[in-house]
């Protein structure tokens, strides 16, 4: 074998080394550059086989690599039976928990041969410390700890990604604690526009995404208030807490994209085109495009900034009469554009133009908001008008579950209204359960692109809030919202921790699709703190690689051999850890999302 690889290896180097000669030739036909190529990309698929780094399918004990707080529920799942287990001590080697039969088994069509896979259980398990579970079928899970600070870091991670990714500003040290900076690119604004996020690994800036992670981060600092000022941004330290200053970057943009003649508010702040993967920086895009106005844009900025302004009340009242009078506006604008479900022609990706169930949902997302901030009777029926019920699995862009959670908190909302909507929660919540009990990672979500995301969705519109309402009554709810942390976390298939930079993992992100990351060829390659979009049934067809692409090769779903993926791959192993935009590409979404999670996750440890 060794034999075989130092074979592969001076192909390869030989194959470079041709190709290095051939470049050298005078262009004067087409041939040699093809030539070129085409052995660049043979040595480059060589190279990448013979530097296969993917670990075997479900070869170990699945658990979270981060850890869990001393009460919560601790489980791993086996591929195999067992008859009893230890959990032992990493530092001393000394046993801290005897374990024995299964709890359960659960039958599952995800892990390809595996049809069923085996849950232990080690919850008595309260000491703090670093533990590894090994079980006497041979195999075992990789070290976590327990504590009331493992999320902690994670946590103060995410939040951080949110700096990176911040648009028409610098990510300049000493703030990026690391390689991983580059110089403002505010010149690349439209005119009046700041603020804001890149979307994921792009550069454009969506109302639609943008939007849903102000919900969460407002969210957040609503059920869980943190108060750290300390996370080094350049806002730290100025008696706000970091997460709201975060959350103002976003509602900067929405401020500084509504139309000042007629208060509705813009969809995008869009790139249209991008050059070679590799090549692209903030700095060397073309200058951003506007988006255009319309009412899923306006209305679903309503909702926000009526419920920012709730909140900023108390740390700038200024700001938060800016919110409100902005939001007011825009009420004005979808009253002007009754029946109208407008977005707009700029980056259409998102574009849902004509969508009368999303343009419904949207409304009543802005109704609750405006209704939390006024208490206004007006905007209670603005909501019943565009009532729909919250959906358990709800389709993108629909926001009648974030609508119920705004109307929940407003203080005028009708109690018959608010008891029917928490009936429809707790069957949602109940959904949940009942999907999880039947996976073999206790996870509730499909597998589409953004799995991961798809599943913290789910439980934050329904097990987050159940468990909130009773956390000592509830404590399925609780703990079904953590099995989502946990899976994203190291509990599942593939062993691996699905956010890039964690201390502490032992197999974790590292390579995600990310355009500025790609050019910049910092080592680490990821900032910290990027969540992955995680496992995907059907991946898009074109996410493939490109092995002859300059300047980087292109590593994508299929064609590349570190991580080989057809058809027959099980579902749970879905995923590469590559420039995949369809499994690997983090979302301002699913981190907004993840984040929510995280502080439930720390509260929870703590209590």
């Amino acid at each position: 074998m060794r034999g075989l690889r130092r074979l592969l290896l001076v192909l390869s180097l030989a194959a470079a080394a041709l190709v290095a000669g051939l470049l050298l030739i005078p262009n004067s036909h087409h041939w040699p550059s093809k030539a070129a190529a085409r052995l660049l990309a043979v040595g480059r698929l060589v190279q990448r086989r013979w530097g296969r780094n993917e670990g075997r399918f479900f070869s170990r004990l699945a658990t979270s690599q981060a850890g869990y707080g001393p009460a919560m529920r601790k489980q791993f799942t086996s591929p195999i039976p067992f008859q009893s287990f230890l959990v032992r001590d990493e530092s001393s080697g000394a046993v801290a928990f005897q374990g024995g039969d299964p709890l359960r088994t659960v039958a599952t069509d995800l892990l390809g041969d595996v049809h069923a896979v085996w849950i232990g259980d080690f919850s008595p398990l309260l000491r703090t410390g670093r533990y590894r579970v090994i079980a006497d079928n041979g195999l075992s899970s990789y070290p976590f700890s327990v504590g009331t600070a493992v999320f902690d870091g994670p946590l103060r991670a995410v939040q951080r990604w949110f700096y990176y990714q911040r648009a028409f500003s610098p990510v300049a040290a000493p703030f990026a604690e690391g390689p991983w900076t580059h110089p403002s690119d505010e010149d690349k604004a439209p005119p009046g526009v700041h603020g804001g996020w890149h979307d994921a690994g792009d550069f454009s800036v969506y109302s639609a995404s943008m939007n849903e992670a102000i919900f969460w981060l407002l969210t957040t600092y609503s059920d869980f208030s943190p108060g750290a000022d300390d996370t080094n941004i350049p806002e730290s330290g100025n008696g706000i807490p970091d997460l709201l200053d975060e959350a103002r970057w976003g509602l900067a943009w929405l401020l500084s994209v509504q139309d000042v003649a007629s208060g509705g508010f813009r969809n995008s702040t869009c790139q249209e085109s991008y050059g070679p993967y590799g090549t692209n920086t903030p700095n060397s895009v073309p200058v951003y495009r506007s988006g255009e106005v319309g009412t899923l844009a306006t209305a679903r900025a309503v909702g926000n900034l009526a419920y920012a302004s709730t909140i900023y009340q108390a740390f700038d009242l200024p700001f938060s009469k800016a919110c409100l009078n902005a939001a007011r506006r825009g009420v004005r604008y979808l009253e002007d554009h009754r029946g109208e479900n407008s977005d707009g022609l700029t980056c259409p990706a998102l574009r849902r133009d004509g969508d009368a169930e999303v343009g419904r949902q949207a409304r009543m997302f802005a109704a609750a908001g405006m209704l939390l901030a006024t208490g206004e009777p007006g905007f209670a029926r603005m909501f019943e008008e565009n009532f729909a019920p919250p959906s358990y699995d709800p389709g993108f862009l629909q926001l009648s579950g974030q609508a119920s959670l705004l109307y929940l908190r407003a203080p005028k909302g009708e109690a018959a209204r608010k008891r029917s909507l928490h009936e429809q929660l707790r069957a949602n919540a109940n959904r949940a359960l009942a999907e999880a009990n039947a996976h073999p990672f206790g996870w509730a979500t499909r597998y589409h692109w953004g799995s991961l995301g798809a599943g913290l969705l789910r439980s934050g519109l329904s097990s987050a809030s159940m468990c909130l309402e009773d956390p000592d009554g509830a404590t399925g709810d609780c703990e079904q919202a953590l099995a989502s942390v946990h899976y994203m976390l190291g509990r599942n298939a593939m062993q691996f921790c699905y956010i890039s930079g964690l201390s502490g993992v032992t197999r974790g992100m590292s390579n995600g699709f990310h355009q500025w990351l790609a050019a910049l060829g910092a080592q680490p390659r990821d900032f910290p703190g990027m969540v992955a979009g995680g496992p995907c049934e059907n991946p898009e067809p074109t996410d493939g690689s490109v092995p002859f692409a300059v300047p980087l090769p292109v590593w994508g779903y299929f064609g590349d051999p570190a991580f080989p993926r057809d058809s027959h791959t099980p579902i749970e192993g879905r995923y590469t850890d590559n420039d995949s935009w369809s499994t690997n590409e983090p979302s301002v979404v699913w981190e907004a999302e993840s984040l929510y999670h995280l502080h439930l996750a720390r509260w929870l440890a703590a209590r």
